[in-house]
């Protein structure tokens, strides 16, 4: 073989394996892409209709039936803000679907693109408090069924988040047999006279303060001035980036299609859960952790406010028909860990969890 002929061949060669490179990248980056399906689930009450996000990897061969999660939101936000934000590596939908989860998350009715019920078209004082907690069960149990039927399981590992967590736990005790693992991520759960004197009757604040209305309108600074109050302002710089801050409210902003009609901008919030709050921190607990028999997870930042260190300690004791009961700590984190610098210490601690 002469000299041009031995570099056509090593030419060629080197085309093939070029190619092959390409294919077996291309191929990686198929096999771990995330879809990402949106769904308008029929609620079982007239006239209301439940957003539902689901993400998994594209070429997942076989969804194993452990491996399957529906989030809960709590307030101000719905799940598919609070748990799926357009930042890189502050989804935490997409971090659980990259490893062969099949994740969703619902938008409560009156959050997100669900349903808002009518009377958020009227003058809030002209109501009673919207959307407390046996409206949120025939929420979720939607929500638990369709999944369910979609990926033939019989249960659903749940997340839940601030008020979403003590409704997750209230769920976990009315259907046993469709809960697989419960985590409770900030949890609001114990006495605490500040909330309670907060969501409180002025006149008596241990009875729930049912003349504020159906509703409230959250603007960015009251979304932020809780946050920033939970954090030393010294510290806000390193446990929070500004670009994610700046997303977040966005995000929140954009869910609500009524933001704009309003000066500052603001989001319409359903003010049933602020009374399921005070109940909770008034001492009535929305359920009975004895009756909770699904593997628990308690998660708590360490400058948590909404359940105290003890709080915490006590849940878990309580926690007597679980099989098996784990709390998880995260360091320099608030009420909202999953938005914050050490986030991945809550996302790896809560996966390593739900696959014992």
């Amino acid at each position: 073989m002469d000299h041009w002929s031995r570099i056509g061949v090593v030419c060629r060669m080197a085309v093939a394996i070029i190619a092959i490179s390409a294919s077996t990248v291309a191929a990686a980056e198929q096999e771990s892409a995330i879809v990402k399906e949106e769904f308008l689930v029929q609620g079982k009450d007239q006239g209301i209709k439940l957003f539902v996000r689901e993400k998994r990897l594209a070429n997942l061969p076989k969804i194993v039936k452990e491996n399957v999660i529906l989030f809960i939101h709590g307030v101000p936000g719905p799940g598919s803000v609070m748990f799926d934000l357009a930042i890189p590596g502050y989804s935490w939908l997409e971090y659980v679907a990259e490893r062969g989860f099949d994740a969703f998350t619902l938008d409560i009715r009156g959050f997100g693109r669900s349903t808002r019920p009518p009377e958020m078209k009227e003058p809030p004082r002209q109501n009673l408090p919207l959307v407390r907690a046996d409206q949120v069960m025939r929420d979720i149990d939607v929500a638990v069924d369709y999944i369910r039927s979609k990926r033939k399981v019989d249960k659903v590992n749940i997340i839940g988040y601030s008020i979403g967590a003590s409704w997750s736990a209230l769920y976990a005790t009315l259907h046993p047999e469709k809960v697989g693992k419960l985590v409770m991520y900030g949890a609001i759960y114990g006495k605490n006279s500040t909330f309670i004197s907060t969501f409180g009757d002025p006149t008596n604040p241990d009875r729930p303060n049912l003349e504020m209305g159906a509703y409230r309108y959250l603007s960015q600074k009251e979304l932020l001035d809780q946050w920033d109050g939970w954090i030393k302002p010294e510290l806000q710089d390193e446990w929070r980036d500004r670009e994610v801050i700046d997303a977040w409210i966005s995000a929140l902003l954009s869910s609500d299609p009524t933001a704009k009609q309003r000066s500052p901008e603001s989001i319409q919030v359903p003010n049933g859960p602020y009374i399921d709050w005070h109940e909770i921190h008034a001492g009535r607990s929305l359920f009975d952790p004895a009756r909770v028999r699904a593997s628990t997870m308690i998660v708590r930042g360490s400058a948590e406010e909404l359940m105290t260190n003890d709080a915490a300690d006590e849940l878990l004791q309580r926690l007597t028909s679980a099989p098996i009961k784990r709390r998880l700590d995260i360091g320099d984190s608030t009420h909202y860990a999953m938005l914050e610098k050490n986030r991945l210490q809550l996302y790896r601690g809560v996966l390593n969890f739900l696959e014992e």
